[in-house]
């Protein structure tokens, strides 16, 4: 696993292989999540081999007194070779984020693709919204659990 820029040290010390520990995050920032503070950022994950998974998952959190948002979008490629890549599509994070679930699961389906390499890019919410108290302030993403099945 690597990440582009690395996660914030602040939270799991930062360590990727909490994304893939197979321990879904809680529901408390401080327990299994890595974040990112105010930017984008890539996950990318070598599954070793070529395999045909019906599914591949990334969760993320909200907790906005914590000033924690889900991603604005978060998208999946995958490759064979790590050179030929293939979008499994976008997923947006609609509207001002007033109020979401506390965790989100982005799921993507391969359609029986061979797939060794998933790349995902996080468009991270940057700054709170308007409607937060400390709206305009660096906002945070957390992300847990990368599942391939």
């Amino acid at each position: 696993m690597t990440a582009n820029p690395l996660p914030s040290p602040k939270y799991g010390g930062g360590d990727l292989t909490y994304l893939t520990n197979g321990v879904k995050g809680a529901n408390d920032y401080k327990v299994h999540w890595l974040g990112w503070e105010a930017r984008d950022f890539s996950l990318d994950t070598d599954l070793g081999s070529a395999q045909r998974p019906v599914s591949i998952e990334m969760s993320t959190l909200y907790d906005p007194k914590s000033w924690i948002f889900h991603p604005a979008s978060v998208a999946c490629l995958v490759s064979e070779d790590n050179k030929a890549w293939k979008s499994l599509g976008t997923i947006t994070v609609a509207g001002d984020q007033k109020k979401e679930d506390v965790t989100k699961t982005y799921d993507f389906k391969p359609g029986g693709i061979p797939v060794r390499y998933v790349k995902f890019k996080v468009k991270g919410t940057i700054h709170n919204p308007k409607w937060h108290p400390s709206a305009g302030g660096a906002s945070w993403v957390f992300v847990d659990e990368i599942v391939v099945k």
